[in-house]
Parts: structure tokens; sequence; C-alpha cells
């Protein structure tokens, strides 16, 4: 398996939107190779004949234990919207963090 490289991993970071130093990105670069080692490791694994697990609550003795759904007294709009720090046409505004239009 080949190596990731620094540059690689600037534009996974820049699809990322994270800005990385110099030491960031040989940091990253290594760490990032290691666990396409491991992940390679796994897909070496000889599975033949294991069949895969659809669900693992599935089956004979297995249950999810959930409760009822249950239609119980909530917050009105208004008393939600009390608390916030800033509403705008009746809805909580948050300030925008990509730097996109929305």
């Amino acid at each position: 398996m080949s190596t990731i490289s620094r540059v690689e991993v600037a534009r996974l970071a820049k699809l990322a939107r994270l800005a990385l130093t110099d030491d960031e990105l040989d940091s990253f670069a290594g760490q990032i190779d290691a666990i396409l080692g491991y992940v390679g490791a796994i897909q070496a694994v000889d599975v033949t004949g294991v069949s895969a697990t659809e669900n693992p609550v599935k089956g004979e003795g297995h249950a999810n234990v959930t409760r009822p759904d249950v239609v119980a007294p909530s917050l009105t709009q208004g008393d939600a919207l009390a608390a916030a720090p800033s509403v705008v046409e009746e809805r909580f505004a948050v300030p925008q963090i990509l730097g996109e239009e929305a």
C-alpha cells in the first residue's frame, strides 16, 4: 500500500476547510498512513464462510429494548424561542459558519 503524501493531506484539509501548518500536514500524513495500513490489514482477513451481520439485534434470543411512543406535553414555539439569543421570523437565528450565501 502506498503512503499518503503531504499534497493529498493538504487537499483533504482544503476539502474539510481546515487550515493546517506544515508540521500538522506531516503529522496527519503519518497518522492517515497508519490508519490506511490498519484498513489494509483488515481487508486482508479471510472471511470466507462468514456471513455478514445485517443487524446485531436480529435473531433468536435477541431483542431491542424500546419504550412505546407516548404523546406528552412539550414546549410551545414561543416558549422554545423565549430563551434563544436571536430569533428571526419565529425561528432560531444562528450565525453563518461556512461563509457562503444562504
